[in-house]
């Protein structure tokens, strides 16, 4: 009998410390849980006929078919391309996308990349009948080229071609037409609507199948334990969406394709 007050007492004992573990533990769990569950912050730009405020950009619905093979949600915020970058150095994204190499920083210890989920191609746009074919033809002649639109490291700093800096392609492309300018560089589909709106268009040649460069799009995480997971998670997704056929890159060529399906 003396010992039944004894038994009591541990029991109750491991009675209370059982439940101060479940009080203190599944929050924990299921806090993390929601932390998981949580839509990942990524920021992006607004960018003719690829990003859109709407979502009806094709690089708003290839954002959501990559998020989508990870089995995640993604909240997009929409900013300036400089807020987007400073975003992943405060902590308010994880990532953004899409950037190319050269606009990132030569310290490559701040983030970490993603393969490519897209590539960039530079168009060549002349006159018909131009016998300027290539970027060495332009020694002696004006290139059009717009405010802020990147060209790859070689066509920025090659300093034997004369660039001429406008607000937009469709400046540009009246400048061509007029003779002011000998080509435009430009791009898929920002110039190609450019000349597609003008009464003349039947005169501008251009050559998507042929690019004067080929730059590689991606995404930028944060290089810390989080963003270093997304953007192996990305990977991962990107490499799955390219064996289903859902996306189709070359980077020869510069030629990508995205194949979304009902499911995507």
């Amino acid at each position: 009998m003396t010992k039944y007050p004894i038994h009591m007492k541990k029991l109750t004992l491991c009675f209370i410390v059982l439940v101060s573990w479940q009080l203190i533990f599944i929050p924990l769990v299921f806090a993390a849980d929601d932390e998981y569950q949580a839509p990942i912050k990524i920021g992006s730009y607004l960018t003719s006929g690829l990003i859109t405020e709407d979502g009806t950009g094709m690089f708003n619905k290839l954002n959501n078919a990559i998020f989508m093979e990870m089995g995640r949600s993604n909240e997009l915020r929409l900013s300036s391309v400089n807020r987007a970058r400073k975003g992943i150095k405060d902590g308010k994204l994880v990532a953004y996308f899409p950037e190319l190499w050269e606009n990132l920083s030569d310290d490559k210890s701040q983030y970490v990349v993603s393969i490519p989920f897209f590539y960039k191609r530079i168009i060549l746009f002349t006159l018909k009948g131009s016998a300027l074919t290539k970027l060495s033809d332009f020694k002696s002649e004006f290139l059009g080229i717009v405010k802020g639109f990147s060209y790859g490291k070689k066509i920025k700093n090659n300093s034997h071609l004369k660039l001429v800096s406008q607000e937009n392609d469709v400046i540009n492309i009246k400048l061509l037409l007029n003779k002011r300018i000998s080509g435009v560089l430009g791009g898929y589909p920002g110039t190609v609507m450019a000349v597609e709106k003008t009464d003349t268009s039947n005169k501008v040649h251009y050559n998507l199948n042929k690019p004067i460069a080929v730059l590689e799009s991606f995404y930028v995480c944060k290089n810390d334990p989080e963003g270093v997971k997304l953007c192996n998670s990305i990977n991962k997704a990107i490499r799955s969406l390219l064996q289903k056929g859902i996306l189709e890159l070359n980077g020869d060529t510069g030629i990508s394709r995205f194949n979304p399906i009902k499911n995507h």
